[in-house]
């Protein structure tokens, strides 16, 4: 049964966010997953510096997180 939060309390949400972060992904990807929006603040300007990436490389990013996911569930 899920935990019942008061999303009207920030510090309430955050700890259940990091709780099932860390729960999913482990310390590791969930400061991974935190480090993906840590920036400037200026998101459109990040956004356009990034490099483009082919629909190859983000098919061998796939395979290599769903390699990994599966070595860790065994």
């Amino acid at each position: 049964m899920a935990t019942v939060i008061n999303l009207k309390n920030p510090i309430e949400v955050r700890e259940a966010g990091l709780k099932a972060l860390n729960t999913a992904l482990g310390y590791e990807g969930t400061r991974a997953f935190i480090d993906q929006y840590e920036g400037s603040g200026d998101f459109t300007a990040e956004k356009y510096n990034r490099p483009v990436q082919s629909f190859e490389d983000i098919t061998m990013m796939i395979r290599k997180a769903s390699e990994e996911s599966n070595r860790n569930k065994s």
